[in-house]
């Protein structure tokens, strides 16, 4: 087929299945692994070169971990040093040594063993960093956690693609032989990486950027990125690898901003590009005619996975919710993945029926991890239902779990001690009132405990044995501010069996899910949205020139809707009333007028349109020219040109506006 009408029936199917995608909630990744597999040479066969689908395979990989490289950064290393270090060492580890483990029961050889697993061992950063930013859970427990992790196993590609030459063309064993020719260039490759990331790319880039030219700095990135790649390729390893250490090395650089500036608006064409050529090498001839042993296969690297996941948060002391949350967002085959795996075929390792299982692991386990994602809170509670004697004992026994000397009374409960826990902390002790912390992150009780702040539990408030623990039963006030949006429900509902008096006051970030959280027990309900749309609101109003009394009376009006609709009432006419209220809210608006000439209202005073009278409109903001007035004089004539602001219903607006048009 001509490539030109190639390109074009690509790009309308890429549409066309990225539309479905987003409408079932697909990750883009998958569907454009389901594009290649339907253009290529397995498919309707609209591309069957192989050389170029290898060429267009090997640019988007190159260009993939080129902007990947950049956007990494040894500060992020840092501050999860434990979760990268602790729990991601784990999880690869465990992965490798029980998929070659499983895959050796099979009688496959110890080196196509080893390396299936090293492929298995890595998640997709992408889809699980998309999921958790859609989610709003990035900045969680369990989203540092999975952050952590998922840096170690992008770091952990490099050593993978060291050793990958090592098991080429091997039958039984390592070529121990060849360890000190690699550990040799190892060393030398971290050193080309010191000298250029610390001498002479900075000095290369700072001459660049002095010109000013957005050509000349564009090229120079992708010059140093082609570069490296060429001197990795040459020195025996890949170009994939080589354009990551690019990345990086730019990354660190004072220039990262400006080069992820000009790199970001092509990534998702980078990543396209690769995942589309990784389809087009899926053969479903292949895999329909094992179907069931590639079940079998997808079944183990799902259930493998979720538990070396799970078990690595553990290790780092965190609590059954998080762990299982891990376990199940780790639970995909990851984009380096594909590079380890492409490496591993070019080079022999693989055999071609181990790497069309590969693909259709990576393409099942990708397309299934939103869906395990958001079932993890009915698998916690299920594990709750099942276990809960031997979950809470072994939630209660971390070391870091602070119980309280003396039992408390009247006191408030603070499930979750982030900047809205520690807020309502402080303000406890400045007025002598008892609290109780209830904190699933281990780091935050061993810095906060105190003998003179004793009362800090580590568990999870979704708990029954936590939260009677915390003294449920005799609490005044139970505050829930963590920050896992999906515990906030649970969390409310057993909190309310335990105890019918106490007073529930829910932090949630969206206006929608207020009634949910009242219907479930909560008392009261503090929306993040409809807080930042007040403060949003006024600043607007003030910018309209609205007068600040009458601002006043809108925020105050805006609070009273806000009070009926997050605060529980028995009363049954309440709910018609706030919709009322709700829809009389909405229907006004910020109008504004301008004096037409020929217009009613030309000449006039502004005493002599009687707004107060026939519309009851008592304040307006008024502006002349560049000349702003929020107290008008009543005797000020109008000119044409003038502009009136008023904040008044549409109903409203349609009679006042005939007042300033001409011919009315």
């Amino acid at each position: 087929m001509d490539i030109v009408l190639a390109v074009v029936c690509v790009l309308v199917l890429s549409i066309i299945l990225l539309y479905l995608g987003q409408r079932f909630r697909l990750p883009s990744i998958v569907s454009f692994l389901i594009i290649g597999m339907l253009v290529g040479p397995f498919g309707f066969a609209l591309i069957t070169d192989q050389t170029l689908i290898d060429t267009i395979g090997q640019i988007g990989i190159i260009l993939l971990l080129f902007t990947i490289g950049l956007e990494f950064s040894f500060q992020t290393l840092l501050r999860s040093w434990r979760a990268v270090i602790i729990g991601g060492l784990v999880q690869v580890c465990t992965t490798i040594v029980a998929i070659t483990l499983i895959t050796l029961y099979f009688q496959m050889p110890f080196n196509e063993a080893l390396i299936f697993g090293f492929i298995v061992s890595l998640s997709s950063t992408a889809i699980v960093m998309k999921i958790l930013q859609e989610k709003g859970e990035v900045d969680t427990i369990q989203g540092r956690t999975l952050l952590g992790i998922l840096i170690f196993q992008d770091l952990a590609i490099i050593p993978m693609m060291l050793v990958l030459p090592l098991l080429a063309g091997m039958d039984t064993g390592l070529d121990l032989s060849a360890v000190p020719y690699q550990i040799t260039k190892i060393a030398l490759i971290i050193l080309a990486i010191i000298v250029l990331g610390y001498w002479v790319i900075p000095r290369l880039l700072f001459r660049v950027a002095k010109e000013r030219s957005r050509e000349l700095f564009l090229f120079t990135i992708a010059g140093i990125c082609v570069v490296i790649a060429w001197l990795t390729s040459e020195a025996g390893l890949s170009f994939t690898l080589g354009a990551f250490i690019g990345g990086l090395i730019i990354g660190e650089s004072d220039y990262n901003i400006d080069a992820l500036g000009h790199i970001i608006p092509f990534r998702d064409v980078f990543a396209a590009i690769f995942f589309l050529s990784i389809g087009m090498l899926l053969n479903t001839a292949t895999v329909f005619g094992n179907y069931g042993y590639v079940a079998l296969i997808i079944l183990i690297i799902f259930c493998v996975k979720v538990l070396t996941g799970a078990f690595s948060a553990a290790v780092l002391g965190m609590q059954t919710r998080v762990c299982v949350f891990c376990g199940l967002a780790l639970a995909q085959i990851g984009e380096f993945s594909f590079v380890l795996a492409k490496s591993g075929l070019d080079a022999g390792v693989i055999q071609t029926p181990v790497y069309q299982i590969f693909l259709t692991g990576a393409i099942v386990t990708m397309a299934f991890t939103p869906f395990a994602m958001n079932a993890s809170p009915q698998v916690v509670d299920l594990l709750y239902q099942f276990f809960p004697k031997r979950i809470s004992r072994v939630n209660t026994g971390a070391p870091d779990e602070i119980a309280p000397e003396e039992a408390l009374s009247n006191h408030i409960i603070i499930a979750g001690y982030g900047l809205t826990g520690k807020s309502v902390a402080r303000a406890a002790t400045l007025a002598g009132i008892p609290y109780m912390v209830i904190e699933l992150n281990p780091e935050i009780i061993r810095e906060e405990r105190s003998q003179y702040r004793p009362n800090f539990i580590f568990g999870d408030a979704v708990q029954e044995e936590v939260l009677e623990h915390a003294g449920i039963r005799q609490a005044r006030t139970l505050v829930v501010a963590v920050s896992e949006e999906a515990a906030v429900p649970r969390i409310i509902h057993t909190a309310r069996q335990l105890s019918p008096e106490v007073h529930i006051l829910a932090r949630t970030r969206h206006i929608r899910n207020a009634q949910y959280l009242l219907d479930l027990g909560a008392d009261e309900v503090i929306s993040e949205e409809f807080e930042s749309a007040l403060e949003i609101f006024t600043r607007a109003l003030q910018h309209y020139q609205i007068p600040n009394d009458e601002i006043v009376r809108i925020i105050e009006r805006s609070k009273r809707l806000g009070n009926a609709l997050f605060t529980r009432c028995t009363d049954p006419n309440q709910h018609q009333k706030i919709q009322n209220f709700e829809t009389l809210f909405k229907e006004t608006h910020v109008h504004t007028v301008q004096v037409e000439t020929g217009s009613a209202a030309e000449g006039k005073t502004i005493a002599d349109l009687s707004l107060k009278d026939r519309f009851g409109i008592r304040e307006f903001g008024f502006r002349r020219g560049t000349t702003r007035f929020t107290q008008p004089d009543p005797a000020l004539r109008l000119k044409a040109g003038d502009t009136l602001v008023f904040f008044i219903t549409d109903e409203k607006a349609g009679k006042i506006i005939p007042l300033f048009s001409a011919g009315k």
